[in-house]
């Protein structure tokens, strides 16, 4: 629209949203991102207890509780697995180690299970756990006849030695029996 002046007028037009029209010669500032609201904070995840079985009475036990409540056996002990003979002993604290054997007054738990193979001894080794979660072999002092291996390595008759989590346990050359241990943390 011209004024009669030569000059040019725009029309106040409003859009149909009801904002004014921009004009060419107006200075634009900078464009602003839309504000992004901060991302909720996830739901913390909830703490699921899985009870385990005890390994003595295998009534379940709640990972925050150290002993059995059915039992009162504390949650350390090993586990030794054989797969030739199948094989799966648990053994924890206690006044009586557990004894790997054929003989059956010195190892009940293994004499009937090794009594058809000869090249295992009768009085081969006892595991003892202690409460802290540590474990030990230990040769009979007259020792035994097959001999037996911790990690290929021969022990001594009557001397205690420290046993691992994952150690082979070798009665003789033939039986072979992984170590696992369980004890506090």
């Amino acid at each position: 629209m011209s004024d009669g002046n030569g000059w040019w007028q725009e029309p106040d037009i409003e859009d149909e949203e009801g904002e004014q029209p921009q004009h060419q010669n107006q200075e634009r500032g900078p464009e602003r991102e839309p504000e992004q609201k901060p991302d909720p904070k996830p739901e913390p995840t909830p703490v699921i207890e899985i009870s385990t079985p005890c390994w003595n009475c295998r009534e379940p036990v709640a990972p925050r509780d150290p002993d059995c409540a059915a039992c009162g056996r504390t949650r350390t002990h090993a586990l030794l697995v054989c797969t030739d003979p199948c094989l799966e002993l648990r053994h924890g604290p206690g006044p009586q180690p557990l004894a790997l054997g054929r003989h059956p007054d010195w190892a009940p738990d293994t004499a009937a299970l090794f009594a058809d193979r000869p090249k295992v001894s009768r009085r081969h080794v006892s595991i003892t756990v202690e409460p802290d979660g540590s474990a030990w072999a230990e040769e009979p002092p007259e020792g035994s006849h097959n001999g037996t291996f911790i990690n290929g390595a021969k022990l001594m008759p009557g001397i205690r030695t420290p046993l691992r989590d994952g150690d082979q346990l070798r009665l003789g050359l033939r039986i072979s029996i992984t170590v696992r241990l369980y004890g506090p943390g």
